[in-house]
C-alpha cells in the first residue's frame, strides 16, 4: 500500500525528476486522473521532495491534484504530513473543508492562516492571503449562507487593498448572491469597469438559489441592457426561474432566445427546457423536445430528474399516451433495466391509478430500492388494494429483499388502515412504529392521531398527542379534527384555546375550519361564532367559501335561518370576489 508519510531524513538535494513530476502532476489535476496522481506521488517521496526541508511547491502541486480528482481523504492525510504551510496550503485546505461541507472549519483554517502569518516574521510573506486564498474564503462564506460573516470578510478585503482585482471582486458578487444580499450583489457588479457574463450570472443563479425568481429575471433584463449575452450557464438559471413561477407566457419566449443563442444542442439547457414544460403541464411541447433530443438519434436519456418530469407531466396533463409512448421507446432503446427509470415509470402509472401496470413494471426490476417498495404500497393503499398493501409491507419487513422500510412506507401503511378503516392492524402497525424508532417522527404520529380517529379511538389518539416530543400545527389541527368527528366540540375549543394560548404556532385556516366545524356538530353556536369572527379580527386570516358554510350550517342547525341566509350572502359575494379577478 502506498504510505503518505514523507521520509525522515533528507537527500542533499531532490533530484532533477522531482520537476518533471510536478509539471506531470498539473496535467493529472487537468484531467482528474488519479492513478497518475498517486503513481507521481511515489515518485515525489522516493525523491525527497515532499520533505519539510524542500520548497512547498511539489507538496502544493500535490495537494491540488488530490482536489481534482475528488480524493479527499489522501489530501487530508497530505496536509498532517506538511508541517509548513504557505498561501497555497491554505487555499488548498479552505477549499477542500468548503468541499467537504465544512464552511466554518474553511474559516477556521483562514484565522489559522492570520494567526501563522503574525508569529513567523522570518517567513510571513509566505503566508500572506492572496486573491486565491480569499477567492476559497468567501466561497466558505457563501457555502455557510453567513451574510454577517461575509460583511466581515468584505471588509478585512477592502482594509488590505484586495478589492481592486476583478477575480476578488468576483468572487464576492458570487459570495452575496448565495446569501441572498442581491442588492450588494448587484451594486458590486454594475460596478466592475468590466461587467462579463460571468458576473451576471452568479447573481442571476444567487436569486434563483434563494426562491428571489422575479428578481433573478430583473437582474437578466439588466444583464441583456448591458449588451451582455447569457451562456448556457445563465439559461438554465433563467430557464428554472421560469419553471418555478410557472409564469407560462415566459416558456416560449425563453425557448426562443435558447434558439437565437444556438444552445438548441446543448444537452443540459435542452434537458431544463423539457423540465420546464412538462412540470407546467405542457406535455406536447416537453415530449418534442425530447423526441428531438433523443429519440430521433436513437440515444437514450439517463438522466431521471428529465425522465421523472416528463412523466410526471404526463400525470399533469392527463396524459397517459404520451406516458406509454415514452415507456415503449425506453424498451425499444433497450433503456431498460434502469432503476431509476423504472422507479420514474412507476411513479407516472401509479398516479394514473394503473395499479396493474405499476406491478407490471414493479415484478419486473431485476433490484429494487426503497423507492420503488415504497411506490408500489402507495399505489395499492390508495386503489384501496389495501390487504396486497400490507402484505408487501410484510414482505419488506421480513427483510428478504435486503431492505428495511422507511417513514415513506409506514406513513403510507398508517393512511391505509385508516382509510380503510383497519383498526387491529393498525394497533399492530402502531407496536412495530413504537419497536423501530418511527414513533418520533412528527408526521407519523400526526397520521396516527387521524387513524385513531377516525376509527372511533380518541382515547389513544389523545395519548399519542401528548407523548410526542414535538408538535407541530398539524397535530394541533388533527386533535381539534377528531373532537369534532366525535361530536366533542368542548374538547376541540379547549385544544383551540390551548394552541392560541401556548402560541408555539399560529391557528390557519385548517385550524377555523376544524374548530367551527366541530362547535357546529355539538350545537356551540356563540362559540363557533366568536371563533369566525377571530380569524379576521385576531388572525388577519381572510375566511374561504368554506369557513362560511360552517357558519351557514352553524345557524342552519339551531333553526337561526335569517342569520344562515345572510351568512349564504357573504359565501357568495365572498365567491364573487374571490374568482372575478381571476
Amino acid at each position: 500500500m502506498l504510505s503518505l508519510s514523507a521520509p525522515s531524513s533528507p537527500p542533499p538535494s531532490p533530484p532533477t525528476r522531482s520537476t518533471a513530476a510536478v509539471g506531470l502532476l498539473r496535467g493529472a489535476a487537468g484531467r482528474r486522473d488519479a492513478p497518475l496522481t498517486a503513481a507521481l506521488h511515489a515518485v515525489l517521496l522516493k525523491s525527497g521532495a515532499l520533505h519539510s526541508s524542500q520548497p512547498l511547491v511539489a507538496s502544493n502541486s500535490l495537494l491540488h491534484a488530490y482536489l481534482q480528482c475528488g480524493l479527499h481523504s489522501h489530501a487530508l492525510h497530505l496536509l498532517d504530513e506538511t508541517p509548513r504551510r504557505d498561501a497555497a496550503t491554505y487555499s488548498a485546505l479552505i477549499s477542500l473543508h468548503c468541499r467537504l461541507g465544512a464552511p466554518l472549519d474553511a474559516v477556521r483554517a483562514f484565522v489559522d492562516m492570520l494567526l501563522a502569518h503574525d508569529a513567523d516574521e522570518g517567513d510571513a510573506a509566505a503566508v500572506r492571503a492572496n486573491e486565491f486564498t480569499v477567492a476559497a474564503l468567501l466561497q466558505a462564506c457563501g457555502l455557510a449562507k453567513d451574510g454577517r460573516l461575509g460583511r466581515m470578510v468584505h471588509g478585512y478585503l477592502v482594509t488590505n487593498g484586495f478589492c481592486a482585482d476583478p477575480f476578488v471582486v468576483g468572487s464576492l458578487v458570487n459570495m452575496y448572491a448565495k446569501v441572498g444580499d442581491v442588492v450588494s450583489a448587484r451594486r458590486l457588479v454594475l460596478r466592475l469597469a468590466c461587467r462579463d457574463v460571468v458576473s451576471w450570472t452568479a447573481v442571476i443563479s444567487g436569486c434563483v438559489l434563494n426562491g428571489m425568481l422575479a428578481e433573478a429575471l430583473g437582474v437578466f433584463v439588466m444583464m441583456l441592457e448591458d449588451g451582455v449575452l447569457p451562456n448556457n450557464v445563465t439559461m438554465l438559471s433563467v430557464i428554472q426561474a421560469c419553471s418555478l413561477m410557472g409564469h407560462s407566457g415566459l416558456f416560449s419566449q425563453v425557448h426562443t432566445l435558447v434558439a437565437r443563442l444556438g444552445l438548441e444542442e446543448d444537452v443540459s439547457v435542452v434537458n431544463s427546457l423539457i423540465m420546464m414544460y412538462a412540470k407546467n403541464g405542457f406535455i406536447e411541447e416537453a415530449a418534442r423536445l425530447y423526441e428531438d433530443l433523443y429519440l430521433r438519434r436513437g440515444t437514450v436519456c439517463s438522466n431521471a430528474d428529465v425522465l421523472g418530469a416528463l412523466l410526471y407531466g404526463c400525470t399533469v396533463s392527463a396524459s397517459p399516451l404520451y406516458g406509454r409512448e415514452i415507456h415503449a421507446h425506453l424498451i425499444k432503446l433497450s433503456a431498460l433495466p434502469s432503476i431509476s427509470i423504472e422507479n420514474c415509470l412507476m411513479g407516472m402509472y401509479a398516479r394514473f391509478e394503473r395499479v396493474d401496470a405499476t406491478y407490471l413494471v414493479f415484478k419486473g426490476m431485476k433490484v429494487k430500492d426503497i423507492v420503488s417498495w415504497n411506490t408500489m404500497i402507495s399505489c395499492l393503499a390508495k386503489s384501496d388494494y389495501v390487504n396486497e398493501a400490507l402484505d408487501l409491507f410484510s414482505t419488506l419487513h421480513s427483510g428478504g429483499s435486503g431492505l428495511v422500510p422507511d417513514f415513506v412506507t409506514v406513513l403510507s401503511v398508517v393512511q391505509a388502515c385508516s382509510n380503510a378503516g383497519l383498526l387491529l392492524q393498525g394497533q399492530m402497525l402502531h407496536a412495530y412504529i413504537v419497536k423501530y424508532g418511527f414513533v418520533h417522527d412528527v408526521s407519523i404520529s400526526n397520521a396516527l392521531i387521524i387513524m385513531y380517529a377516525k376509527l372511533g379511538r380518541i382515547d389513544s389518539a389523545e395519548k399519542i398527542f401528548w407523548r410526542m416530543d414535538v408538535k407541530d400545527l398539524v397535530s394541533w389541527n388533527s386533535m381539534i379534527n377528531a373532537y369534532g368527528i366525535h361530536g366533542d366540540g368542548h374538547s376541540a375549543l379547549k385544544y383551540f384555546h390551548q394552541l392560541t394560548d401556548v402560541g408555539a404556532h399560529a391557528p390557519n385556516a385548517i385550524t377555523f375550519l376544524n374548530v367551527i366545524s366541530a362547535c357546529s356538530h355539538s350545537g356551540l353556536i356563540s362559540e363557533g361564532y366568536k371563533c369566525f369572527e377571530s380569524m379576521r379580527r385576531d388572525h388577519g386570516i381572510e375566511p374561504g367559501m368554506d369557513h362560511y358554510a360552517c357558519v351557514v350550517d352553524l345557524f342552519g342547525r339551531s333553526g337561526r335561518f335569517a342569520e344562515a341566509e345572510e351568512h349564504q350572502g357573504y359565501a357568495c359575494s365572498s365567491n364573487s370576489s374571490i374568482w372575478g379577478p381571476l
